[in-house]
């Protein structure tokens, strides 16, 4: 039963823009799995056409909910120059530069669906866009591989770290407490570890399955459009589901 409190979390969530937008994603995706399952159901062409419409008018709004991301991302990308891990830092920049003219290429196809402006070499344009987009998801999937493989080599110390404080002979009532305060320590760390190495996974898992959709845009993947519209509706709700945490915990 929904409760003031189910309701005041909600509202936090469409009071955002990332929150509405991700939305809207969802009910995108899902009308592009839905119409392809109508199709291959033979359900009549209007009902189809009513979907596909919902598809097409849901996707261009949601671009108006992006017209900035450019400034967003190339401000990130010129942040990430700053890490000091060589590969971190390259994938970070790739991931936010190719994001930034993948959403540069998205402004030409919404001038064009509204029919403000047209540019002549429109297909030329969302198709190097879908490129950045392949190109920002793959450089996140590497930047994640090498993560875990970071993170599984800090587990190690730390196991080894705790199996030593486990050997180690108590002598004094001041040697006890000193290895109880490192156990302290050592569990905090794990624990900050393991979220770590959990939204890492997260994220990596919620790239693999994004990365269909611009494969398959490009003809890199065979994927029809029941495929690529199940891909957005999971990837749609792994991000909707980490923008709720994000504001109500």
């Amino acid at each position: 039963m929904l409760t003031h409190s189910h309701v005041d979390a909600f509202n936090r969530y469409l009071n955002t823009t990332v929150g509405r937008e991700k939305l809207c994603r969802l009910v995108q995706y899902f009308a592009r799995f839905y119409a392809f399952y109508l199709l291959r159901n033979g359900a009549p062409k209007e009902t189809i056409q009513r979907w596909s419409d919902l598809k097409s008018h849901i996707a261009n709004g949601r671009k108006f909910f992006r017209l900035l991301k450019p400034v967003e991302f190339a401000q990130a990308g010129v942040k990430s120059l700053a890490l000091q891990d060589e590969v971190l830092r390259i994938t970070a920049f790739a991931k936010q530069f190719g994001m930034c003219f993948y959403y540069l290429s998205e402004v030409f196809v919404l001038t064009s669906a509204i029919n403000f402006y047209k540019p002549k070499n429109l297909q030329k344009i969302a198709t190097i866009g879908q490129r950045c987009w392949w190109f920002a998801i793959a450089a996140s999937l590497i930047s994640g591989l090498y993560k875990l493989k970071q993170l599984s080599v800090r587990q190690h110390i730390l196991d080894k770290s705790r199996k030593a404080l486990l050997n180690t002979e108590e002598k004094s009532d001041a040697q006890i407490a000193d290895l109880r305060a490192q156990e302290k320590i050592l569990a905090t760390i794990c624990l900050c570890l393991f979220r770590d190495k959990y939204n890492t996974k997260y994220a990596f898992v919620q790239d693999a399955v994004d990365i269909i959709i611009p494969s398959s845009n490009l003809g890199y993947l065979k994927a029809d459009d029941g495929i690529v519209g199940l891909a957005g509706i999971i990837t749609s709700l792994m991000a909707m589901n980490s923008q709720w945490k994000k504001l109500n915990g």
